[in-house]
């Protein structure tokens, strides 16, 4: 395919949020796919970023194909994003997100030795 057949790459135009802050994109894949949504600006521009949605205003183009893990990446952002829609809308509560660094709370691996810890055993001598 010449250069010339190819559909131009467009500027990227930045989102414009409504008066509420919020904008509207276009899915791509996922479960609203096809469908313009409105969202808060800071998720319409994670969606783009992830490559789920695209801003409706922009002029189609030709990008690169995604690679295997993005695509994989997009499809899982996609379906994290319409959950926690549904999930909102049923009224359950999301799961705090992990600390930064991982998992805070770290167990001893050796047992608590203070007075009145935990379960006591017994010293019994082997029969003989």
């Amino acid at each position: 395919m010449d250069d010339h057949d190819k559909k131009p790459k467009a500027e990227q135009r930045a989102l414009e949020p409504n008066a509420e802050g919020n904008v509207r994109v276009e899915v791509l894949m996922g479960p609203y796919r096809g469908q313009h949504l409105t969202m808060t600006a800071a998720d319409g521009q994670a969606a783009i970023n992830d490559h789920w949605a695209r801003n409706p205003g922009e002029a189609l183009y030709e990008h690169e194909p995604l690679s295997d893990e993005d695509r994989t990446h997009a499809w899982d952002a996609s379906q994290t994003w319409a959950k926690a829609q549904w999930d909102a809308a049923a009224g359950i509560e999301q799961p705090p997100p992990p600390p930064e660094g991982g998992d805070v709370r770290r167990r001893s691996m050796t047992p608590d030795k203070s007075p009145g810890s935990g379960y006591q055993t017994r010293h019994v001598e082997p029969k003989s």
